[in-house]
């Protein structure tokens, strides 16, 4: 999986993995990182870099399962959104 930084507009970080010769697309949020670290301010981006990293696994299924159509993701996951392209 890579991240390709902030969208300043949805202030989420943009990442995308292939799965099965496809690209899959999506944001998660800072909100969730500031969750993960039960604190109210901006995380940092190293913050939300380590946040993604260590749950990679988890993002990448939710992400894969929302592109495929399938019921929607168990909390805090269920803050994902997949990006259309």
């Amino acid at each position: 999986m890579e991240v390709h930084g902030i969208d300043p507009d949805t202030r989420g970080y943009r990442v995308s993995f292939e799965d099965g010769g496809r690209v899959i697309r999506g944001l998660v949020p800072e909100t969730l990182v500031a969750e993960w670290l039960r604190r109210p301010d901006t995380p940092s981006h190293s913050d939300a870099y380590h946040f993604i990293a260590a749950h990679r696994d988890k993002i990448m299924k939710t992400l894969k399962k929302m592109s495929d159509g399938d019921r929607p993701a168990k909390a805090p996951f269920d803050q994902l959104t997949l990006v259309e392209e």
